[in-house]
């Protein structure tokens, strides 16, 4: 491995914690910083990828801890000592996030949100999700609810990997969409390919596949999904083919801001078609027509289906 002298190594770990911020948009000059000398790059890429390059130069730039009257207690762990070393760095001017302990993200119903990863690389959430990022490069990505989408260049940032209840997908250059509705999962593919359960089956999902599973299931099977239905919340619609009309509800529900619920003798209905999000927000009566079935106002939101 190669030795780089403390100067670099610190310009790197600088890089390192801006580079790792969600609210980070300097791309051109962190690129232009790894373009002046291939040092520069074999220096960043060397403290992200080794924790114990990363630490000494932590400990060096860290302004050093006030003394405590309390008594000593157990020495923190190691991946703790740089994530407090890295936000220390902020008093040098510096914008740092905890990047061993990660960050939440949470969207309330109606709401979308974009985060920017490395290398142009985005995720879009949509209302009702929360997310949770970890990692050095944030590419170890938790969703505990709702929906998000995935567009992934694969350059040379590594795969991403989602985890939803227990299930894992890990991607490599694409676009594509995981949800999360209490104990199921689902996965659609646009572009590219992912892996399920990678440590597991290792079912792999290509362009206009997806798959539906529920947490325990044990045989992941895939399953044709309308190739523009990943992600299409972002563009303001709601795609589907041959969905149960509980999905249709829940994903509504995420995306407006009004509750939607269905029937139980309607849950299982398949539907196949576009719908506007836009337009559903503004008059929710006017699902009716489009799925073909009764839709009322309840008080407090909206059946679909028939009821009392």
């Amino acid at each position: 491995m190669t030795q780089h002298p403390d100067h670099l190594l610190d310009a790197a770990a600088g890089w390192l914690a801006r580079t790792n911020d969600p609210e980070f948009a300097d791309w051109d000059g962190f690129m232009a910083w790894l373009e002046a000398d291939p040092a520069n790059a074999d220096a960043y890429h060397q403290l992200a990828d080794s924790e114990a390059e990363l630490l000494p130069v932590v400990e060096r730039l860290a302004p050093a801890p006030e003394p405590l009257s309390a008594p000593a207690v157990a020495r923190p762990r190691r991946g703790w000592a740089i994530a407090a070393g890295l936000a220390a760095l902020g008093a040098l001017g510096l914008t740092a996030v905890p990047i061993l302990s990660g960050k939440t993200y949470t969207t309330a119903p109606g709401e979308m949100r974009t985060i920017a990863l490395a290398d142009g690389d985005e995720l879009v959430l949509n209302g009702g999700t929360q997310i949770h990022l970890a990692g050095l490069d944030r590419r170890d990505i938790r969703l505990d609810r709702g929906q998000l989408m995935l567009k992934l260049h694969g350059r040379d940032e590594g795969p991403v990997s989602v985890r939803a209840g227990d299930l894992e997908v890990v991607d490599v250059g694409t676009v594509f969409e995981v949800s999360r509705d209490e104990t199921a999962t689902r996965v659609l593919v646009s572009e590219g390919e992912v892996v399920a359960d990678p440590d597991g089956a290792r079912l792999h999902l290509s362009r206009g596949e997806g798959l539906t599973a529920s947490d325990g299931e044990t045989v992941l099977k895939a399953e044709k999904v309308a190739i523009d239905a990943a992600g299409s919340f972002s563009r303001g619609q709601l795609t589907y083919m041959g969905d149960p009309i509980a999905r249709v509800a829940a994903d509504l529900s995420r995306s407006t801001g009004i509750d939607f619920s269905t029937t139980p003798a309607m849950a299982q209905r398949p539907f196949s078609g576009t719908l506007s999000i836009a337009e559903v927000r503004r008059d929710p009566a006017s699902l009716g027509p489009l799925l073909g079935v009764p839709v009322k106002s309840s008080g407090r939101g909206w059946i679909v289906g028939e009821g009392p």
